[in-house]
């Protein structure tokens, strides 16, 4: 039996190969496909071409290690020169916090890591970007600010001394631990780190550096608190060369770690406080000096004991990728 149709927009009554013509001329124009069971339907749109290819030079360093991406390392100050369009992703590392001296009666805190920004898909037009990286905290001071791109990861909190006000901790892009404040410890910046450890009542044992993947540690009777971890740039990045950032507990390059706290006395304490992974210090153990933070990482300083000082903080780093 014939088709019949009343569509006079498909089909042409004088003749039946136009007709078909013209009925499947429409559904190719809409791209269409035919499934298994006979239905039709449109096909998906073409993703979309990959936007220009972003060229650039800049940085203490650069490396393509052939996974995609190529790299730019700033562990110094400078510029990022764009001449070709496009977009990047980027850390941003501010200076770790540093720990303190020595004090007469109380073990000290540990410095809070420097904050930690990880930005991805930013676009960049052709010109050029200063770049200002945060130097570590020196003794009883709070790291410097790291700046690129719009962005500002703010240097890491000291730890806290002694007693009253100034056990707390500073506050900074991850806060400093405390000293013998068992209840409050430097806070972090939102979205950066993470506010610093307790430390005990008695000051014996000083809290951890806050990091930018955890709080610092409370003290315990083992001795001050550990600091805490920070992240893995890029998400696990493993394109980073070793030369960069430190080992943590999963895969890729780790940064922004904060310090361990100080023990005032073997007899509190038989272990030094480990800083956290991604470059915090270790904390002092009676006459076992702290450990520096590492350049470079946004690490926090090591705490105090007596007889030894803290550490100071890390500096900052900045580091760029885009596809290639």
């Amino acid at each position: 039996m014939g088709i019949r149709s009343t569509n006079k927009k498909y089909f042409s009554k004088t003749n039946t190969g136009a007709r078909t013509r013209n009925f499947f001329a429409r559904f190719r124009s809409t791209n269409a496909t035919t499934g298994g069971d006979g239905t039709v339907s449109a096909s998906p749109s073409p993703s979309p071409s990959p936007g220009p290819s972003v060229s650039a030079t800049g940085g203490n360093a650069t490396s393509t290690p052939g996974n995609g991406y190529k790299y730019h390392y700033f562990t110094s100050s400078g510029s990022l020169v764009v001449s070709s369009a496009g977009n990047i992703d980027f850390i941003l590392v501010g200076g770790g916090g540093g720990g303190r001296t020595v004090d007469p009666v109380y073990a000290g805190g540990a410095g809070g890591a420097g904050g930690y920004i990880e930005t991805t898909g930013h676009p960049v037009p052709a010109t050029t970007y200063p770049v200002t990286i945060g130097s570590g905290g020196a003794l009883n001071s709070n790291g410097g600010n790291t700046i690129a791109f719009g962005s500002s990861a703010v240097g890491g909190g000291h730890g806290g001394k002694g007693a009253g006000p100034d056990a707390i901790g500073n506050p900074g892009g991850s806060g400093g631990g405390a000293s013998s404040n068992n209840s409050d410890s430097g806070d972090g910046v939102s979205g950066q780190g993470n506010r610093g450890g307790y430390g005990s009542p008695g000051g014996g044992r000083g809290g951890g550096g806050g990091g930018a993947g955890a709080v610092g540690s409370t003290e315990s009777p083992s001795g001050g608190g550990p600091g805490g971890v920070g992240k893995a740039a890029f998400s696990g990045d493993t394109g980073i060369p070793a030369t960069y950032g430190t080992p943590g507990p999963s895969a890729g390059r780790w940064f922004a770690g904060g310090g361990g706290g100080g023990t005032w006395r073997t007899d509190y304490g038989p272990t030094a406080a480990s800083g956290g992974a991604g470059g915090g210090g270790n904390g002092a153990l009676g006459p076992t000096p702290a450990t520096a933070a590492t350049d470079g990482t946004g690490g926090g300083g090591g705490g105090s004991s007596q007889p030894r000082s803290g550490s100071a903080g890390g500096d900052g780093i900045v580091i760029v990728r885009y596809s290639v």
